[in-house]
């Protein structure tokens, strides 16, 4: 099993400080647009539930399914301009959405978004991922942290700029994309990496064999088919029951809850066993998400939205602390990206399914499948994370 560090509060080098402030920055600049681009697409632009599913899938495959690569290449050459080209590629991405209604031209610009995902979090979690063993934790806790704020202040901007129009917004997210890049380009968070750098075959290779990380990716992916709920069924079922503005709600409770929570809970969740916080997690999102096929109305969804926060708050960091665990030194950026290729099978079949059911089907069918989804997880955990060899975080 994985056990936790006694460092609760560890000291993080000042560029790893800066880079936890830029997560919040960027999820605010991310959540900007987030909210308002299944509704746009679907209200303002008129696309079918195929073209929507299409056009976050593009963007979900390439930002997760590139970090494989992504990784490996940061891993080897450094992640300082990996992570500069990533927020430009975004900021280029959300550009395109604003100058454009066609959805072939969506789709593309998806893509670039998405690569920007890719390369930005392949050398950032390369970075984080090297930090050592005692504080990751407590790092990913913090990450998590600076998320959620990001999180909860991203939707407030970005639906004021939708009040006028949602191009604004995305606009606004294009040039906060692009001043990041330029900021990230100046930070000096290779050093590290200088000693440790691995070939990218071998840092490919030593992720490919890890069977360790195999069962890892085996339990992440129930969670993977629920996680993109969170930008497709989460605002559409908003909208449907509040109209188009409840959609930036959900991300501000999203947001809020998860900061509240982190904030009052953060030294629990980093001395808990990363395992047995997946294990429960799963089943309280099995419930969660099949109540919400019993009770209806807007009140008791944004109590789910809620819920469902503590679990993602608790899950994330989980799944993070466990990968860098274990991951061979010199990988670790290979190690993330494997998991977030993997996962994008999850995450596409979550796009599809959501998309698909919001539009198409009941509200008990589609709650009652994502409660089964967290079923399917909480069994994967019991049988499989006992099985993943016993890692130990060391100082």
């Amino acid at each position: 099993m994985f056990t936790k560090s006694h460092s609760i509060r560890p000291t993080f080098s000042r560029d790893i400080r800066a880079l936890l402030r830029i997560q919040g920055v960027m999820n605010a600049s991310h959540f900007m647009t987030v909210p308002l681009l299944a509704l746009h697409m679907s209200m303002t632009l008129h696309f079918s539930a195929a073209a929507l599913a299409t056009v976050m899938s593009a963007n979900l495959v390439s930002a997760q399914v590139l970090p494989l690569m992504t990784g490996a290449v940061a891993d080897r050459f450094g992640s300082r301009r990996m992570m500069a080209l990533g927020l430009w590629l975004r900021g280029l991405g959300f550009l395109g959405f604003g100058m454009t209604n066609d959805a072939s031209a969506w789709v593309c610009f998806a893509f670039v978004a998405g690569s920007g995902v890719a390369c930005y979090e392949g050398g950032l979690y390369g970075v984080l991922g090297r930090q050592p063993k005692a504080t990751l934790s407590a790092l990913f806790a913090t990450n998590n942290q600076m998320l959620n704020l990001g999180t909860a202040v991203g939707p407030i901007i970005g639906g004021l700029a939708g009040l006028a129009d949602a191009r604004f917004a995305f606009a606004g997210s294009a040039l906060l994309f692009g001043l990041l890049g330029a900021v990230v380009f100046r930070l000096n968070v290779e050093v590290s990496e200088i000693s440790d750098r691995r070939p990218v075959l071998s840092s490919l290779r030593a992720a490919a064999t890890h069977r360790g990380l195999w069962r890892l990716i085996l339990v992440a992916l129930p969670w993977f088919f629920l996680f993109p709920q969170l930008y497709v069924a989460f605002p559409l079922y908003a909208g449907r029951l509040a109209g188009p503005h409840a959609a930036s709600a959900v991300y501000v409770v999203n947001g809020a809850i998860g900061l509240t929570f982190m904030l009052s809970m953060k030294r629990w969740l980093v001395r808990m066993n990363p395992m047995t916080a997946t294990l429960y997690a799963y089943l309280a999102a099995a419930i969660a998400f099949a109540s919400v096929a019993i009770f209806d109305g807007v009140v008791w969804f944004l109590l789910f939205i809620a819920a469902y926060t503590v679990i993602e708050t608790i899950m994330l960091p989980a799944l993070e602390t466990m990968t860098a665990s274990l991951a061979t030194d010199g990988s670790q950026g290979t190690f993330f990206g494997a998991l977030s290729a993997i996962g994008a099978l999850g995450g596409a079949a979550g796009y599809y399914a959501g998309s698909w059911l919001i539009l198409n089907g009941t509200s008990h069918q589609t709650w009652a499948l994502f409660g089964s989804v967290g079923v399917v997880g909480f069994v994967t955990s019991a049988l499989i994370l006992p099985t993943i060899p016993r890692q130990v975080l060391l100082d």
